[in-house]
């Protein structure tokens, strides 16, 4: 398996077909719900993990650390399992419509959450500390956008914090709290307007079930696929060092 081929490979992808179709038909009202997801709500369930940090994985798994195909495949079995279990309340919370369907986004944003978390422990990193914080919070930014150029500017910044040995730079304990919480502000945007625009069809009872489960689907499958770049790019760094 062709590890930096895959890293390059997510570096230069599409968004997923789902947030492009949803971004072309909102995009007009796209900036006005940009405030649906306050900040007090990703702070919240951010510190609800940190908080919860020796909770239960998504899935279990005992490889070997050292072998990155193992990390990788574990990784795959995180997302799966996210996947499904974000699938089936994002079919729940569309039954009802548009009177349901913000029920759904604090336990999407929680998952999104808990699948970083256990993609990090998949490839040996346990994610303690307010630098593993503000690194979860990038890679759950990253996996929120769909413009290209915004991307690539996300996927440097995060490249950036990566030392050479695979550990995250350090900051100073003051300087951390103000740049999580700016990063806090902007994940809230991104997810606001990713969540919405990808849950719009959602409003029709009924058919929201389906649409409601498939963009879940398709939002938690772009999270865990930026959270295997970022951590398997960790590993491949301390690969080499």
């Amino acid at each position: 398996m062709d590890f930096e081929k895959q890293q390059q490979a997510f570096r230069t992808s599409k968004p997923s077909l789902i947030g492009r179709g949803f971004e072309k038909i909102t995009n007009p009202v796209g900036g006005a719900v940009a405030g649906l997801v306050p900040n007090s709500l990703v702070r919240g369930v951010l510190q609800g993990m940190d908080r919860a940090i020796g909770t239960p994985q998504l899935i279990k798994f005992d490889h070997d650390l050292t072998d990155l195909k193992a990390c990788h495949d574990a990784a795959e079995r995180v997302a799966i399992a996210t996947r499904a279990i974000s699938g089936t309340t994002g079919a729940a919370s569309g039954i009802g419509g548009i009177l349901t369907m913000g029920l759904d986004i604090p336990a999407t944003i929680a998952l999104a959450l808990r699948c970083i978390r256990d993609t990090g422990r998949a490839y040996g990193y346990d994610g303690k500390g307010a630098r593993e914080r503000l690194f979860r919070l990038q890679v759950l930014e990253l996996a929120s956008l769909n413009d290209r150029d915004q991307k690539a500017e996300r996927i440097a910044v995060l490249e950036a914090g990566i030392a050479a040995d695979g550990s995250l730079t350090e900051i100073s304990p003051d300087d951390i709290e103000p740049i999580i919480e700016q990063a806090v502000e902007r994940v809230s945007r991104a997810l606001a307007i990713a969540l919405f625009r990808r849950r719009v069809g959602a409003v029709v009872p009924l058919v929201g079930s389906v649409i409601g489960g498939a963009v879940n689907v398709s939002f938690q499958g772009d999270v865990g696929e930026a959270a295997r770049f970022a951590f398997q790019e960790r590993r491949l760094r301390a690969g080499k060092a």
